[in-house]
């Protein structure tokens, strides 16, 4: 071995050596017992090493009363006194050294004997409203300074060093459990006693809300913990009887109590107390078959003058020791009746529509009915101002409160008839009476109206005759004023080339003889002709502007046409653009067999035009299905369509119509060797309607030479 590694070798073992002649410091590693009276003298045993030469043993930071060093390994030390529920660790004190050990704590504890005690509560259940009396019974409870139920603190009383009692708080339904803390400690068995909060019975609903104030109507409460319920309150008054028909539900008969008293409801249950429920209540009423009623009353309106007897109806009247109308007294009443009132009213300083109300012993009854205080009427006019002294002459009354008018006089005699049309007018149909003024009077439930000299009766005969109207030419109907100049119009006729109408007389007055116009001039032959259009509702909104028969063309006529026509030119508006129109033309005489109808103007494609030729005015054939002859040929039907068939201007919503039936030249080559080949036939002829027309040629060339050719002019 070499030098270097011998003197190594003899450094270490005189560390080792120095070492283990200082020795190792105290350790504990266990303790017995673990706790000890709060007054000291406990003797505890210490288990760990290098106890040899122990100089001190402390409990926390106090010394201990005594120890003895058992052994290197144990120690046996008296504990000194310290407060209960003091934990301390321990501390050795040795030559070489010392240290607080954490291994094993000791516990200063209350002794057994003054240790507080809980041996029994009672009760131990009651309501959760709180406020049940708790007595706790045990030991050293002298001290106590605090009673929990859960974790609420409760009020307290220490009776004696054995009782306590206590008030339990409110708390929700449950078990809680119980602790009572003393200056030795919680009481051993406290904590672990339990009260039960049971369920304080609640009301959620009630059903029916009123009944008799004899009592006995049974009444359901719905909600909650009554299970072993023991009574049941109306108000302050028990219920005649009660069956609990579940833990949620009660039936109970209600008792008599005074007529409107209104109560809410108590139920008491063994644990769960009682309590007032504001949620329902029930209102003592006077049974059905006693309340008074009011069905009604006659007369229903009466005048604000007051003085009217009405008679009321109803049930259960008897008794009655007020009536009110409108809130004010009857002049007077008669209780004639349970079933009858007899009442005269008071003068009223506002009219309108009031309640009547009559108190009876077992309450008041209001009116459903409308009850109404009119003013007195007013008579303001009377027209006309003159009535036929033959009677009839209607009459229109203006002024006010008509409403439900009872008779209208006319010089003392009544109206042979009379109609309230509203509460400001009335017509009356004047009864025979001798000529002069006479007073008018109007009875209404408010009073009577009168107008002195209101109306004068005289002869008023009139005899109908014809107006300006007779024998003025027209296409259309005549109308207005100007059918008659006395008398009423009938309506006006039209046929066989005239219009007609007669004028009938008035109060006694004859009748004109009839009145006559003549249609419009439609030819050079002494045709005459009328226009009729549907109304404008079913028409498109279609109405005729204007209408005449001209006597001249607007163009020659196709070469070879001939005509005893004048044509019509019309103006028709107020249609929708685009739409058709619909009219017919009556004719005194009948249009020729064979006759189409011309029209001139812009037409569509093909009909005597082609290209742009089409878009200026020409002459052109309407199809039947654009003019319908009738059978008798006195009379066509026209269809003219806005801007298209039958429109010769281009004015949207307005149709210009010149047009008039014509005799159209034969094809060239025909039977009759007659028009130019330029003529175009008419396209809506089928070949059995050409053929037809064909053979009529021969007889109308006879004619033909009688009728004026219009195509010359």
């Amino acid at each position: 071995m070499s030098f270097v590694r011998r003197l190594a070798a003899a450094l270490l073992a005189a560390m080792l050596c120095c070492l283990a002649s200082a020795g190792s410091p105290p350790t504990i590693t266990g303790l017995s017992p673990t706790e000890g009276t709060m007054y000291g003298g406990t003797a505890v045993t210490l288990a760990g090493s290098g106890f040899t030469g122990a100089m001190g043993v402390y409990f926390g930071n106090i010394r201990a009363t005594r120890f003895t060093v058992d052994s290197d390994t144990q120690i046996t030390a008296i504990a000194p006194a310290q407060p209960p529920g003091t934990s301390v660790m321990f501390d050795i004190v040795t030559p070489t050294g010392g240290m607080v050990h954490p291994i094993g704590y000791f516990t200063y504890v209350v002794p057994p004997e003054l240790r507080p005690t809980v041996t029994h509560i009672s009760p131990a259940r009651g309501p959760a409203s709180g406020g049940t009396t708790v007595t706790f019974t045990g030991t050293n409870l002298a001290n106590t300074h605090q009673v929990r139920f859960g974790n609420v603190a409760a009020g307290f009383t220490v009776v004696s060093d054995t009782q306590v009692t206590a008030t339990t708080p409110a708390s929700p339904a449950g078990m809680v459990s119980t602790e009572l803390t003393t200056a030795y400690g919680i009481a051993d068995g406290s904590f672990g006693t339990f009260f039960e909060y049971i369920p304080q019975p609640t009301i959620t609903g009630v059903s029916p809300i009123e009944g008799s104030m004899f009592g006995g109507t049974a009444v359901t409460l719905a909600g909650g913990g009554f299970t072993g319920a023991t009574s049941v309150h109306f108000g302050n008054v028990a219920a005649a009887s009660f069956t609990v028909d579940s833990d949620t539900q009660i039936t109970a008969i209600a008792p008599p109590q005074p007529l409107g008293t209104a109560v809410m409801f108590e139920v008491f249950t063994p644990d769960g107390g009682g309590m007032v429920h504001p949620i329902g209540y029930f209102t003592y009423v006077v049974p059905p078959e006693l309340r008074p009623t009011l069905t009604s009353a006659s007369p229903a309106r009466v005048s604000a003058a007051g003085g009217t007897q009405v008679v009321l109806t109803g049930t259960n009247l008897a008794g009655a020791s007020s009536l009110r109308f409108g809130g004010f007294p009857a002049a007077s009443f008669t209780v004639d009746s349970s079933t009858r009132i007899t009442a005269t009213t008071l003068a009223v300083a506002s009219p309108g529509f009031v309640t009547i109300d009559v108190t009876t012993p077992y309450g008041g009854a209001d009116s459903p009915f409308g009850f109404e205080f009119v003013a007195a009427p007013t008579l303001t006019g009377v027209a006309p101002a003159t009535a036929n002294a033959a009677g009839g002459t209607t009459l229109v009354l203006s002024g006010s409160g008509f409403a439900d008018a009872t008779a209208v006089v006319l010089g003392g005699v009544a109206a042979r008839a009379f109609t309230v049309e509203s509460d400001s007018r009335i017509t009356a149909i004047a009864p025979p009476h001798a000529a002069g003024p006479v007073a008018v009077e109007v009875s209404a439930p408010g009073g009577t109206a009168t107008l002195a000299s209101g109306v004068v009766f005289a002869d008023l005969a009139v005899r109908g005759a014809c107006g300006t109207a007779t024998g003025q030419a027209r296409p259309t109907p005549p109308a207005g004023a100007s059918l008659c100049s006395a008398g009423q119009a009938s309506s006006v006729a039209s046929v066989q080339g005239e219009f007609s109408w007669t004028c009938a007389g008035q109060n006694g007055g004859a009748d004109a003889p009839r009145c006559t116009a003549p249609w419009a001039a439609a030819g050079g032959t002494g045709s005459r002709a009328t226009l009729d259009l549907p109304e404008a509702a079913v028409n498109n909104g279609w109405t005729l502007e204007t209408a005449s028969f001209q006597h001249t063309l607007p163009a020659p006529l196709p070469p070879g046409a001939s005509t005893s026509h004048w044509p019509l030119h019309l103006r028709l508006t107020g249609g929708a653009a685009g739409s058709s129109a619909r009219l017919t033309v009556h004719y005194s005489t009948p249009v020729p067999l064979g006759a189409v109808y011309l029209k001139h103007g812009p037409s569509p494609e093909g009909l005597q035009c082609s290209g742009t030729t089409c878009a200026q005015p020409h002459w052109y054939t309407l199809a039947p299905s654009a003019a319908l002859f009738a059978a008798d040929r006195r009379s066509v039907t026209l269809t003219l369509t806005d801007g298209g068939l039958g429109d010769s201007d281009d004015v949207p919503g307005q149709i210009t119509d010149p047009g008039l039936p014509v005799l159209l030249a034969p094809p060239a080559g025909g039977g009759n060797g007659g028009g130019p080949a330029s003529a175009v036939p008419v396209p809506a002829l089928n070949p059995w309607a050409i053929a037809l027309l064909a053979l009529c040629f021969p007889a109308l060339g006879h004619l033909r030479g009688t009728r004026q050719s219009l195509s010359k002019q």
